[in-house]
């Protein structure tokens, strides 16, 4: 199979699933889903030999945009499913159940963006300490690091790089 081929297979098999298709380049196309269609476009593309490479997310300020990536390799191209996680629940299906390496990457976007991953086998904290207050979400545009210092203790502006310098000339 050729690379406009997988691309053309897939606009015709997800057309009803796609809100968007946008192919930036040769090597480089984008699918916008909604959170419903998520999973299923996510499947299609693994059953179709797409490699999960990665998963990222973006505070879109109306949505946490999720954007899944996979590569075929051997057609030389990314596809990327960019789905949307409307505020304010920000709700997608799991992918790490149908890829067990999606569970670090979907906990990480949990943490630092406040997406909530449906039937996700582990949903708990995975970068942020216990203590960090629910609902605050340090990669958010809304987010102010003053108001979310979550050890009880005041941070210095130069973040204790003077006490650090001070103590290697001390030796």
């Amino acid at each position: 199979m050729k690379r406009n081929q997988l691309v053309q297979q897939v606009k015709t098999e997800l057309a009803d699933r796609l809100a968007d298709v946008v192919e930036r380049n040769a090597k480089r196309v984008y699918l916008t889903v909604e959170p419903e269609h998520s999973l299923a476009v996510n499947r299609y593309l693994f059953e179709h030999g797409g490699r999960l490479a990665t998963a990222t997310g973006v505070d879109c300020r109306d949505w946490i945009e999720v954007c899944y990536h996979y590569c075929f390799d051997p057609l030389n191209v990314v596809i990327t499913v960019k789905a949307k996680a409307y505020k304010p629940a920000c709700e997608l299906d799991s992918v790490a159940t149908l890829f067990p390496g999606a569970n670090f990457i979907e906990r990480e976007i949990q943490d630092l963006l406040g997406a909530r991953f449906l039937n996700h086998p582990d949903p708990r904290r995975l970068l942020l300490a216990d203590d960090w207050p629910e609902g605050v979400y340090p990669l958010r545009k809304d987010y102010h690091h003053e108001a979310h210092v979550n050890t009880g203790r005041a941070v210095s502006p130069d973040h204790g790089r003077a006490r650090v310098l001070s103590a290697l000339r001390r030796g």
